[in-house]
């Protein structure tokens, strides 16, 4: 039988080719994998910049102009009863909880957009496992320096909280204006503006969820719902500083001060994430809970350690009452305001593609978690 080499020979150099292409692709799909896989925390630290405006940390200053959701094209918002679609990469939770009632109502409203709009993808995540794993919780320690855990969970924080109808928790936004998606349909448009003066769309929803809570439970709370980022972004945390000052001064009781934000990570090119867990029958944001350190004295921050022993305390409450609830314990090298008592600490509620309703029954739990950690001391 004759057989033609040169064709022969063009046959094999194809499949080699072929083959080696493949086995290429398949190497680089590993590695991306495993990359990906040790890497998903530094969205968390990246997410850093876009929340604060100064504060003493080494991170770019996110610099925004204001600007207001139009509430006259906001059709009407109302809460009822609604069942939620939920997807394969929620966290399930071991036993069904009783949940607060604002978790049980969905926030109907709209963010006008244009016909014809060119939309962005958002992608839905869990996170929560990268940093030290501790108990039932993960530690992103930044701050350079080794913590005990252990030892700083069996210290007591540095409070004692009363329920004789005296404040004792004041809870702030330094970034007033974050809001959040409308609805929950895993794009977003062009013109999608998280940021609002109407502070019945914005984290000043999230903070009255965690007063009721806290209320409920018998602990007083103050909600202060000035606006500290319009019309100008910089400058917040001095403005949001003044707030707390003010509020210490009217209520002396006051030993709790708590910032709450919602967070941003990711873009258009790449997608913005929408962290969530699974809780009971329905869907709701996860959290990142900070606090800072003082390593050399240069912030006037002497006291950073109290912080941390609540941080650790309601980052472990939160897991246990609600598994999933929490991504990492966020320490570092940040002061944000949280020099001002003993108890202070900065929460970031999801981000801006969670919607609303999301994220405001995610402040329930928060309050919920708080009383049993003051409920503990």
């Amino acid at each position: 039988m004759f057989i033609d080499r040169k064709k022969l020979n063009k046959y094999i150099l194809y499949f080699l080719s072929v083959s080696s292409a493949v086995l290429c692709f398949l190497c680089m799909g590993i590695r991306l994998f495993e990359l990906s896989k040790k890497n998903i925390g530094l969205f968390e630290l990246m997410s850093m910049g876009f929340i604060m405006s100064e504060g003493k940390v080494n991170l770019n200053e996110a610099r925004l102009n204001v600007r207001n959701y139009d509430s006259k094209n906001i059709i009407s918002i109302k809460s009822h009863g609604a069942s939620l679609t939920l997807k394969a990469n929620e966290v399930k939770n071991a036993e069904v909880v009783a949940l607060p009632e604002m978790c049980n109502d969905i926030m109907n409203f709209e963010i006008p957009h244009g016909e014809g709009e060119n939309t962005f993808k958002i992608i839905e995540s869990h996170f929560g496992d990268n940093g030290i794993k501790f108990d039932n919780f993960y530690f992103n320690n930044k701050s350079g320096i080794e913590i005990n855990i252990a030892e700083e969970l069996s210290k007591r924080p540095d409070i004692d909280i009363k329920r004789d109808g005296t404040p004792q928790v004041l809870i702030y936004h330094t970034h007033t204006c974050e809001s959040y998606m409308d609805k929950d349909q895993g794009f977003y448009y062009a013109s999608f503006y998280p940021r609002t003066e109407n502070k019945r769309y914005s984290v000043v929803r999230v903070g009255e969820a965690i007063c009721e809570s806290l209320n409920k439970a018998g602990i007083g709370t103050v909600h202060d719902t000035t606006c500290h980022d319009s019309p100008s972004f910089s400058g917040s945390y001095k403005r949001s500083a003044q707030t707390i000052d003010r509020n210490l001064a009217e209520y002396p009781s006051i030993q709790v001060t708590i910032d709450i934000h919602r967070d941003t990570i990711g873009n258009n090119e790449r997608g913005k994430i929408k962290p969530t867990f699974k809780v009971g029958a329905r869907k709701a944001a996860q959290i990142m809970i900070m606090t800072g350190c003082d390593l050399d004295g240069s912030m006037e921050f002497p006291d950073w350690e109290y912080n941390l022993r609540l941080a650790l305390r309601l980052q472990k409450s939160a897991e246990t009452l609600y598994p999933g609830i929490t991504r990492s314990l966020f320490f570092g090298p940040v002061k944000y305001n949280m020099n001002k008592t003993h108890a202070s600490l900065l929460i970031e509620v999801g981000t801006e593609v969670n919607t609303l309703s999301e994220a405001v029954c995610t402040g329930g739990l928060i309050g919920n978690a708080l009383a049993k950690v003051f409920e503990g001391l």
